[in-house]
């Protein structure tokens, strides 16, 4: 079962935000909770595709199917298959094929936090089918299926089921990004992840190791887990007085993660600056890592990181001790 744990944990555990307060007599706002988000099926309107049965049971005919493609109202994307103008362009390629779209194409369409891809990656489509061969036409990578029967409907995978998949295909950190942020978006409860990973093979969960609820994006997911293995506790989501909360604290030092999303424009930069004043009133200094600094110059950042908590970490703990004290 996934448990919350202290540390940098073992396999299956689960880290939750943390119960830290900064100083201890401030009183932290709660943190927003609610139900799960979403069906974990994207619709028609979504996509812009839908399947001759779909259209039927709308109320369309097969003359009429036939008179709104003359128009150009719909066009036939593959075999019992139609779209509209703005029909999502991976997922009519892959109908197209004869596949349905899953893995992380699926997933970013659901709207999960996606990992940095490289050119080739993001030229690549996921697609699976019944039985389907190892092998597909174009840039396209087929993730095998025992069924010999369509497992869903959809033109592309729920969300539960592009994760299985992804959990299978991806590296560990990426699947582990994947179902943080499904967590965090509310498109999945623990629970359901936990379903996955009981389903799923021990090769997989050893690769994709601990998770947390508490990550707000895949940057810090990256982050964190880089420094749980490196074997620092971590504490996500500190609430500091008069900031708010904080991505995480390791080692003496509060780090904020941009996860590209969420700290752009002049608004977000200003707002950062306003919490770094705010914190420096307690004698505290943020760390903050770009979206870039976290994807792009990975190995360089690591260093400073790892630099910073070397030099201004001591300072940071004692400061801490005396904030936890008040």
């Amino acid at each position: 079962m996934l448990q919350p744990v202290a540390g940098h944990g073992t396999l299956g555990a689960m880290h939750h935000a943390s119960d830290l307060v900064l100083p201890a007599s401030a009183w932290p706002w709660p943190r927003p909770v609610g139900p799960p988000q979403g069906t974990r099926h994207l619709t028609q309107e979504e996509l812009g595709l839908a399947s001759r049965r779909e259209l039927l049971a709308m109320g369309y005919t097969d003359s009429r199917l036939i008179r709104s493609v003359r128009s150009g109202r719909l066009r036939r994307v593959a075999r019992g298959w139609y779209g509209n103008a703005v029909a999502v362009p991976r997922a009519r390629r892959a109908l197209r094929h004869g596949y349905r779209l899953t893995c992380i194409d699926a997933t970013e369409l659901h709207g999960v936090w996606t990992p940095y891809c490289d050119e080739e990656e993001r030229h690549t489509l996921h697609v699976y089918r019944p039985n389907g061969s190892t092998v597909a036409p174009g840039r396209m990578l087929t993730h095998s299926s025992r069924s010999r029967s369509w497992t869903e409907p959809d033109a592309v995978a729920s969300l539960p089921l592009a994760l299985e998949h992804a959990m299978r295909c991806l590296s560990g950190e990426r699947a582990a990004i994947l179902l943080e942020s499904a967590m965090a978006r509310r498109l999945m409860v623990p629970a359901e992840v936990q379903r996955l990973l009981d389903d799923a093979p021990a090769a997989v969960r050893s690769r994709i190791g601990s998770l947390s609820t508490a990550s707000e994006s895949g940057s810090e997911t990256r982050v964190v887990r880089w420094l749980r293995r490196r074997g620092f506790q971590v504490e996500q989501q500190v609430f500091v007085d008069g900031a708010g909360y904080v991505d995480l604290y390791v080692g003496g030092v509060l780090m904020e993660i941009d996860g590209r999303d969420g700290h752009s424009g002049p608004d977000a930069f200003a707002k950062d600056r306003r919490r770094d004043l705010r914190t420096g009133r307690h004698g505290l200094q943020i760390l903050r890592l770009s979206y870039e600094q976290v994807w792009l110059t990975w190995e360089d950042t690591q260093d400073a990181v790892l630099e910073t908590i070397a030099e201004v970490g001591p300072f940071g703990r004692r400061k801490m001790e005396r904030l936890l004290a008040s």
